[in-house]
């Protein structure tokens, strides 16, 4: 699905969705300048030492490499040197115990550990990872911690867990506690698969790659194997596993262990009960822990949000009844209890008493009891109420978000940058929506002004308005809208809307399709093929330049997103038209194996399997994408339009074999 609605504006910041979700490679070793002697620096494979804790031999490595990290603090010179040139001798199996040195008691110990962890020179990437995990790897350690950050997340989004090994690995050796702990979240957040065979794999691979390892992202992991064994969440270990987190962070016994990391766990562990269907258990586990919630507004909203995403909706009254003031006088956090009264008690009256409360707060004309409201003060105030209508709109909140918007565009003049981005994102609500003569409507005063007043027409691209995409979104919404009609004169006006559409927006393919769809003669028939085999081709040979261009700029970040954005294309427009449907689906899948999981792609290919008879598999597909976004119109409807022709389907249809 490249489009649900015709682009007519490029306003920045815009909210993501599956409306917009379209959509490094020469491997090498980091090179960390030392801060001190350059024979200092130590080069460790990463891979797990099979000796480590095992055997006689483990057992004496594990003395050897406490002895010599005693030495370090001995008050011989040539001593301390000797001891610091054996541990860089003896590599991998002194790395976990200089970490842990690094909160000696003994000053010169401490920070003899700590210069020599951080001087080191790792290689992070195995011959055996994949080259997807290599390419995100490269030069991992000469990143900043923020970068490290985002190649954790790029490894933990590789399909097929592909990134698992590195990531255990990251979650061992990484300098940063902050990061390991990270890369342990990233695994646990992963889904389990349900051969018992690949989860036993995986928990071996995790505990081998951990070896003796004390983290706490590694006490993590061992009770993640556990799980991976059993193929099922344990209640009883994680519960245990966060009782003594717990206890440590209170007792002050643990520095690493702070609020924001064991809440993290928290929410890890019960997100986890909630995939394996213990509701309950991740009801008390969260429970059990809403103190380590600070009274801040950032953290309030943000506990709220994940409760609210999880469908832990009586969090959020609890939350409220521990925090009234906040819950009185921020419209998210009411908003929040009102979404959460609507799911708990289905009280509608009370959830828009709510609701209007919150609609009301931050007025953009002065009430009696305020000044005169200043330019500046009202766009803050637009800006919020336009946020605010973003955030209830993902939620699926339409209602409220319209009621947002509309404040906005009736309070402020047409011309006032805020009014024009808000009107923008309420029509591409109302699309969402199938409103489509309320699109018209909404954005029919923009263009008429432009018409009227040369200026603003000339100031439009300051607003980030197109005003051609917008005339052509118009044409849009207005074409389907006649298309609903039951004469064949509105049949007539549909057709001529939508050719004025595409002739003022002629790269957007979802106004072919709409042609394509409505009624006509064989003269418009065969244009709208002609026009379908155009496109198909200029894709074609824009994929072929693209394949060529991702190859050259390999290095770069994404370098492949243009293909997999060309491919998602072609896709949609041929299993929702006509042509080779086949092709479609292989470039569909192409797409989502270079940029997986975006809800855009996944619909596409539920289309596309669709469109070959293989109701099965577009179900799945389509589920997939609901499940990124649960609450978007076009993906839901996508999703009913599937299920009802599987229903509809007689035996005889079915597959061979099924």
């Amino acid at each position: 699905m490249p489009s649900r609605d015709v682009a007519f504006a490029s306003t920045a910041g815009q909210r993501s969705s599956c409306r917009t979700n379209r959509l490094t490679a020469a491997r090498g070793i980091a090179t960390l300048a030392c801060r001190g002697i350059a024979s200092l620096w130590l080069t460790f494979v990463m891979v797990p030492s099979t000796s480590s804790g095992n055997g006689n031999g483990g057992s004496e490595t594990e003395a050897n490499v406490e002895a010599l990290i005693e030495q370090l603090g001995h008050p011989s010179y040539a001593a301390r040197v000797r001891a610091r040139e054996s541990l860089e001798r003896i590599g991998l199996q002194a790395f976990d115990y200089l970490h842990a040195a690094q909160s000696h008691p003994d000053g010169e110990i401490r920070m003899t550990a700590r210069y020599l962890v951080s001087s080191l020179l790792v290689s992070w990437a195995t011959d055996s990872d994949p080259p997807a995990v290599r390419e995100t790897l490269d030069e991992y350690g000469a990143q900043s911690e923020s970068e490290r950050q985002n190649r954790m997340d790029r490894l933990a989004e590789l399909p097929a867990r592909q990134g698992l090994a590195a990531l255990t690995r990251l979650a061992r050796f990484e300098t940063s506690l902050r990061l390991s702990r990270e890369a342990a979240l990233a695994i646990m957040r992963g889904p389990m698969s349900e051969d018992p065979a690949l989860r036993s794999a995986e928990a071996d691979l995790i505990a081998e790659t951990l070896g003796p390892n004390q983290r706490q992202a590694a006490a993590w992991l061992r009770v993640y194997v556990q799980d991976l064994r059993e193929g099922a969440y344990s209640a009883a270990a994680w519960g245990e596993l966060v009782r003594s987190q717990r206890q440590a962070m209170d007792s002050g016994t643990d520095p690493d262990l702070t609020r924001p990391v064991v809440l993290e766990l928290v929410r890890v562990c019960a997100a986890r009960a909630l995939k394996a269907g213990q509701k309950d258990e991740a009801l008390r586990l969260a429970n059990d822990h809403l103190d380590l919630i600070p009274a801040e507004t950032s953290d309030l909203i943000d506990a709220s949000s994940w409760a609210i995403d999880n469908g832990l909706h009586t969090l959020v009254l609890k939350l409220r009844e521990l925090h009234p003031e906040p819950f009185a006088n921020l419209p998210i956090l009411l908003y929040g209890t009102a979404e959460s009264i609507l799911a708990v008690q289905n009280d509608e009256q009370a959830a828009e008493l709510l609701a209007a409360r919150a609609a009301a707060i931050d007025p953009l004309s002065s009430t009696s009891a305020e000044a005169e409201l200043s330019p500046k003060v009202i766009e803050e105030r637009a800006y919020r109420h336009r946020e605010t209508g973003h955030q209830l709109a993902s939620r699926g909140l339409f209602r409220w978000a319209e009621r947002e918007y509309r404040h906005v565009i009736e309070s402020l003049p047409l011309t006032a940058r805020a009014a024009a981005s808000t009107r923008v994102d309420l029509a591409e609500l109302l699309g969402d929506l199938l409103r489509h003569r309320e699109v018209v409507e909404v954005l029919q005063p923009m263009i008429r002004r432009a018409e009227e007043d040369q200026q603003f027409a000339r100031e439009a691209p300051r607003l980030l308005i197109d005003l051609n995409a917008m005339r052509s979104a118009i044409l849009f919404h207005q074409g389907q809208a006649e298309a609903q009609g039951e004469t064949p004169e509105d049949r007539a006006a549909a057709r001529q809307s939508l050719l004025s559409a595409l002739e003022l927006d002629p790269r957007n393919i979802d106004i072919l399709i709409a042609m394509y769809r409505i009624e006509g003669d064989e003269t418009w028939k065969n244009d709208v093929r002609r026009q379908i085999q155009a496109f198909a081709v200029m894709f074609e040979n824009l994929i072929e330049m693209s394949q060529s261009q991702a190859l050259a700029r390999a290095r770069f970040p994404n370098p492949r997103g243009e293909l997999s954005d060309l491919y998602n294309q072609y896709a949609w427009l041929i299993a929702n038209t006509e042509g080779d449907q086949r092709k479609a689906l292989q470039y569909s899948l192409k797409s989502l194996e270079m940029t997986p999981d975006q809800s855009a792609l996944l619909d596409t290919c539920g289309r596309c399997y669709f469109a070959v008879g293989d109701l099965e598999n577009a179900i799945r597909m389509q589920r997939r994408a609901v499940k990124l976004e649960p609450y978007e119109p076009a993906l839901l409807r996508q999703l009913a339009e599937f299920e009802a022709a599987l229903a509809a389907r007689s035996p005889q249809e079915a597959a061979p074999g099924e």
